[in-house]
């Protein structure tokens, strides 16, 4: 009797174990096959943070090489001198009472003036002086200001 108990146990727990074994079987491939999701996702991430890097190196690089070579043609240019002259009047004017009313009359002036044009004028100065950093600090700072200006509530 306990022999025939016996067998009808294993003979359940096969027909019953075979069905589990498979299940187990599947979760492992499903627990494998999401790890090596993750994982290229991972090496997708890491390749294009890489990318990114690179192409902001390049960029400096090309900013650096394109600013030295503004400087280097500033010894054959006479614009570089015309356009310091001007920029440096108001200050001497400053120093001068029956002129320094003008020079203050004319920042209101160019206060009023419309932004592109004074985007021109920072373009000028930027290709004469090399100076791509005093651009994109322009353009940050109107950005920003922009932005907390339009975020404001009324």
């Amino acid at each position: 009797m306990f022999e025939f108990i016996t067998s009808a146990i294993s003979g359940v727990a096969s027909v019953v174990s075979a069905p589990i074994q498979e299940w187990q079987k599947r979760k492992t491939i499903k627990a494998t096959q999401a790890f090596e999701i993750d994982k290229i996702d991972h090496e997708a991430k890491v390749a294009k943070a890489t990318a990114v890097l690179e192409l902001a190196k390049q960029g400096k690089q090309m900013d650096y090489d394109l600013d030295k070579i503004a400087m280097q043609n500033m010894q054959k240019s006479w614009k570089d001198e015309l356009v310091l002259i001007v920029f440096l009047s108001p200050m001497l004017m400053a120093f001068f009472p029956s002129t320094a009313d003008y020079a203050l009359a004319g920042f209101a002036i160019i206060a009023k003036m419309p932004e592109w044009y004074v985007a021109i004028i920072i373009g000028m100065v930027v290709v004469i002086y090399g100076l791509r950093g005093l651009l994109k600090s322009y353009l940050t700072h109107k950005t920003t200001f922009a932005s907390t200006k339009r975020n404001k509530p009324s």
